[in-house]
């Protein structure tokens, strides 16, 4: 499932125009909070081959944007949150939501407003910092 404007394309015909994404900003952002976990480069490898061949990213070139800020929840690391930054003027930016079950990981939930909101458990949602309607009185989306 996906919400809010999520990973929209255009279908110009005109070739997309790369841009530059701050990679290591996003990266160094996303790590900072205390209620995840840094995974191994080759856990952040295999969780960005999750994204890249999900149905959720299919109508995207996988070149056109990167997967960065991979971390995982602290109370259950089987719960994963990537961004997606394009690389392409085309291509806006997207959160992912992942879960690995005994198939491996998988991207259940993308897009740009709400992700992973009413699907992860309680705590998850707190470790990955979701922004979710009823987490603050007065919360406005």
């Amino acid at each position: 499932m996906t919400v809010g404007t999520a990973f929209a394309v255009s279908s110009g015909s005109a070739p997309a125009v790369r841009v530059s994404a701050p990679r290591a900003e996003v990266q160094t952002a996303a790590a900072a909070g205390p209620g995840t976990v840094t995974p191994s480069s080759s856990e952040s490898t295999v969780i960005a081959e999750a994204v890249r061949g999900s149905s959720l990213t299919a109508a995207v070139a996988p070149g056109n944007y990167q997967v960065v800020g991979t971390v995982l929840a602290r109370s259950d690391q089987s719960w994963a949150w990537v961004e997606l930054v394009p690389v392409v003027a085309d291509v806006d930016r997207a959160e992912g939501v992942l879960h690995r079950g005994a198939t491996g990981w998988e991207l259940v939930q993308l897009g740009s407003y709400e992700v992973g909101c009413g699907l992860v458990p309680a705590g998850v949602a707190a470790d990955l910092e979701l922004e979710c309607p009823g987490d603050e009185p007065g919360y406005d989306a």
